[in-house]
């Protein structure tokens, strides 16, 4: 069978109307036609519409348009050929790869990655359950990790000595996919070697269910680093990937609801423990990438990382993406200095279930972490005599940067209350003060080519200092390892300031 009768089958057995529910289950019937929000842009007004007579879609706010499988392909980043993948399961219609022959190049080198990872991912998880695999199992055991949940999660061991390399090449698969594939890298000699080795390994999943990336865990003390992720492929891109997006979908959108935790033991063990819902990004902040994906299948988002000050700091910078997407979300707090995997361990799924319950808005959140150790309106509800004058204002100054963000003007009004009550101060001196705040001021006139009527252009800056900087903005922890590096250095006049 060619695409277009594979195509043609998929049109006779699903309902475009269904296809799409699947990812907007808010979609309602409005007289002839289907509406929701559009998934594809930010709006408060549903201008998104769906034909049922047509089997069409079609936004009148951003223009896009078309029939289910292009909805897919947009709303999943995927080629027409793994479009019809995915549909020809929903439809019940037998999927054999082998009978497309007229592919894109692109196309191609896409199913032949998702192939060689496929055949990683099996060879990883097979090492874990073989002799050489019990350190691995012994170290999920401590951490409480059961075997239903590790042939869930499709966990594996990458040894100490490079074998998958070798093992792809005798199963065919070329070393320049396997590079490519980010399962190895090339020496300076040229030769090839595993990517990973001596790592618990964790397969990422893409929302189909296809193995794109790894994460590995160091097995021993001292190993470094201690999480390595695969590098940014055709497939792969860190920025816009979630762990236990597949395992959780199922539950998302049953409940309409995401937990998004810090790492992939967290996910695991909530899973484990029935908090099926749960995410997490792959070792790097939620970016406004993140908040898009997320926005198309999560009404409520809850966030809860790690219980010290980065993870609080995380908690603030995430939730203010998710406003800038003009999304509503909520943080919690387990109170504790233990991480969700650890707090779900000691004290079980209703103690957890208890504390989500418990999660406050962005603001309250980020009150709470300010004012932790400081004497006074420690408490919600609170008095604020015991605090200077200064220091309120100084305090007021920086919750107003989370005040500021926030695009609902009714959630703004609100926040404005809040911190006058919380504070004991009035709400015009909070009002005014939040009105010199640049990011409140009306965004900037913008010409034809949308930029900014007037704007200087910026200084041109070489690719690799520009590269540069932004790996230093994207990762902070590499700045001590730039310390030594003077003006000097640099040729762009703005990059010696930065």
């Amino acid at each position: 069978m060619t695409s277009h009768g594979v195509a043609d089958s998929i049109r006779e057995k699903l309902d475009i109307v269904d296809v799409v529910q699947d990812y907007i289950p808010a979609l309602r019937r409005t007289g002839r036609n289907y509406k929701a929000v559009c998934p594809f842009h930010n709006e408060k007004t549903p201008s998104f519409t769906v034909s049922q007579d047509k089997q069409m879609f079609y936004c009148f706010g951003c223009a896009e348009g078309g029939d289910m499988f292009t909805f897919v392909m947009k709303i999943e980043g995927l080629t027409f050929v793994e479009t019809l993948k995915k549909l020809s399961q929903k439809a019940g219609i037998p999927w054999a790869e082998t009978e497309y022959h007229q592919l894109s190049a692109k196309e191609k080198e896409r199913l032949d990655l998702i192939k060689v990872l496929a055949a990683a991912a099996e060879f990883y998880r097979k090492l874990l359950f073989s002799s050489n695999g019990e350190k691995v199992r012994l170290y999920l055991g401590g951490r409480k990790i059961n075997k239903a949940t590790v042939e869930h999660f499709g966990l594996g061991f990458a040894p100490g000595e490079p074998s998958l390399t070798a093992e792809l090449e005798r199963q065919k698969f070329p070393k320049e996919l396997i590079v490519t594939a980010g399962l190895a890298g090339v020496r300076d000699n040229g030769s090839v070697t595993d990517y990973f080795r001596n790592r618990v390994m964790f397969p990422i999943r893409n929302a189909a269910g296809d193995v794109t990336a790894f994460g590995g865990r160091a097995l021993d003390d001292g190993q470094q680093p201690k999480y390595l992720n695969s590098p940014e492929t055709p497939l792969f891109s860190k920025r816009r990937t979630l762990y236990g997006i597949y395992e959780a979908l199922p539950q998302i959108r049953k409940e309409g609801r995401m937990l998004i935790l810090e790492g992939y033991m967290d996910v695991i063990a909530a899973h484990q423990h029935g908090v099926s819902f749960a995410v997490a990004p792959l070792g790097t902040a939620l970016s406004a990438e993140h908040a898009a994906f997320i926005k198309r299948y999560s009404k409520d988002t809850i966030l809860m990382f790690d219980a010290d000050d980065a993870g609080s700091n995380a908690s603030v910078r995430a939730s203010e993406i998710f406003m800038d997407a003009g999304m509503y979300v909520k943080v919690a707090d387990l109170g504790e200095s233990l991480d969700p995997d650890e707090y779900l361990n000691e004290y079980g799924r209703e103690a957890f279930d208890a504390k989500l319950a418990q999660a406050a808005d962005p603001l309250e959140f980020r009150i709470s972490a300010l004012l932790r150790g400081r004497p006074g309106p420690c408490q919600k509800h609170a008095g604020a005599g015991a605090l200077a004058s200064q220091d309120k204002a100084k305090l007021i100054e920086a919750l107003l940067d989370t005040v500021a963000k926030q695009t609902d003007e009714i959630l703004k009004s609100e926040w404005v209350k809040t911190l006058a009550t919380r504070f004991d101060v009035t709400q015009e001196s909070v009002l005014r003060q939040l009105k010199k705040k640049s990011v409140y001021a009306p965004a900037p006139r913008r010409d034809a080519a949308g930029a900014k009527a007037g704007a200087p252009a910026l200084p041109e800056v070489p690719a690799i200092e520009l590269g540069f900087i932004h790996q230093l903005i994207k990762d902070p922890g590499l700045v001590a390892c730039a310390k030594e590096l003077t003006e000097e250095d640099f040729q762009s006049p703005l990059s010696k300031r930065v």
